[in-house]
């Protein structure tokens, strides 16, 4: 994701120091609390939020809880928050947990602006850089939602990955929390660890160590390796002790259909804020036709990236890309065959384009360096502006629908001990969460 090898220092003095991180806190907390202020003022669980991980927590106790898959993986990050939320009154543990994951999507913004991503360029880059993370269109499943949290902590890891190692204990510290909480919530940490690889070994086969300047930085790097290797192993064995955990369906792939949904899910949103490719035309052909366009210039513009960027770059769109295609090949979206029927239309997976989007607007803001060609750059910047514009106007998420969760409280509370009480939850249907009684 780098424009430049240039770099320049964070603040120095400590007052400005303090005066950038108290303004860089106050700007990231504003963003996410005004995205979808509901997720805050009004408080509610979002599907397996109390489905899945706070009634396995309610229920099993919270170190029960926390040693059970789901879908085949271990799942700490979302148990852990849970495990917290038992500690507040029940009106309160959604709120509890919506904090938790907006600390979590706060973290990648916040450590894209400090020094450990000083290799990226100077700081106003790393500014806009943020701002993309916090603005990343049609991306409702992820924000304020501890279930989807994974996916800010998998940008959080692969960023911790492509910063410069820490040269404090304090950093090293948070690079192991963060690591070993990643590796063991969900399958990401097995695709991080070929990009880990990548950002290890290269510098080495190319003689050189980039902007590490602490000694022998490659040992920090095999630590955290380790870290994803031991993630990965744990991983792999709660697969092979779970089996038939994940959804037995069929994918109903085809090319056509991987030609709309990179079009229409990957590229669209960054332009129009959501995925609208089926109000272009009733002509399917003339849908596919879009779709071909806007597929192909993002396949070469990640080419290009590729091949031409740096390595911070690289890794970023390989871990984009190998995210995408495992979203592709073991989707767990709705039990029903042809998951890739449900990929084309707008609304469902919206977590699994969080990455892959993230990604492509990445490289196009480092299209607009000064080392491409000029008319490239040109229409990068074209592209850019009008997809600025689209992140503003369809930045805010509407409130979600009010369920009366503090009504499903008043009930509970007085049902006797051993009575199992429902809470419907969002996004409704079959969303409801059940609790016993203690």
């Amino acid at each position: 994701m780098t424009l430049s090898n240039v770099t320049k220092s964070q603040p120095s003095e400590p007052r400005t120091r303090i005066l950038f991180w108290t303004l860089a806190i106050a700007a990231t907390t504003a963003l996410l609390f005004l995205r979808r202020p509901d997720a805050v003022l009004h408080a509610q669980f979002w599907a397996e939020d109390g489905v899945v991980w706070f009634a396995d927590a309610y229920n099993f106790g919270p170190l029960n809880a926390l040693l059970r898959a789901r879908d085949g993986y271990l799942q700490t990050l979302p148990r852990l928050a849970c495990a917290a939320a038992l500690w507040v009154p029940l009106l309160y543990a959604p709120l509890v947990t919506n904090l938790i994951a907006l600390v979590i999507e706060a973290l990648p913004p916040l450590f894209l602006v400090s020094s450990r991503m000083r290799n990226l360029g100077p700081l106003s880059l790393r500014c806009v850089l943020a701002l993309l993370v916090l603005f990343v269109p049609d991306s409702s499943e992820v924000h304020a939602a501890i279930t989807d949290s994974e996916f800010q902590m998998a940008v959080l890891a692969c960023l911790i990955i492509i910063a410069e190692v820490p040269r404090s204990w304090v950093g090293r510290v948070f690079d192991i929390i963060v690591l070993a909480l990643f590796a063991l919530t969900g399958p990401f940490c097995v695709l991080l660890l070929p990009v880990a690889l990548l950002r290890t070994l290269a510098p080495v086969l190319a003689h050189r160590h980039y902007l590490d300047r602490s000694p022998r930085p490659e040992r920090w790097r095999w630590i955290q390796i380790s870290l994803l290797a031991t993630g990965g192993l744990a991983q792999g064995l709660t697969v092979l002790t779970a089996a038939g955990a994940r959804l037995n369906t069929t994918l109903g792939a085809s090319l056509t259909k991987f030609i709309h949904i990179v079009g229409g899910q990957l590229v669209l949103p960054l332009f129009v804020g959501t995925n609208r490719l089926y109000d272009i035309s009733d002509d399917l052909r003339k849908v596919t036709l879009v779709a071909s366009v806007l597929a192909i210039a993002a396949l070469l513009a990640f080419g290009y990236g590729l091949v031409d960027g740096s390595l911070e770059l690289r890794c970023f769109i390989l871990f984009a890309l190998l995210v995408f295609t495992a979203a592709m090949v073991y989707p767990t979206i709705e039990p029903i065959d042809n998951q890739w029927d449900v990929f084309l239309g707008p609304g469902l997976g919206l977590r699994y384009w969080y990455l892959p989007r993230l990604a492509l607007m990445a490289t196009l803001v480092w299209l607009l360096g000064r080392g491409r060609p000029a008319a490239i750059r040109m229409l990068a910047g074209v592209l850019a502006c009008i997809m600025g514009i689209s992140l503003v106007i369809h930045w805010r998420y509407k409130a979600l629908p009010d369920f009366h969760f503090e009504s499903y409280v008043r009930v509970f509370e007085q049902l006797p001990s051993g009575a199992t009480g429902q809470f419907r939850l969002n996004p409704g249907g079959p969303w409801i969460m059940e609790l016993v009684k203690k």
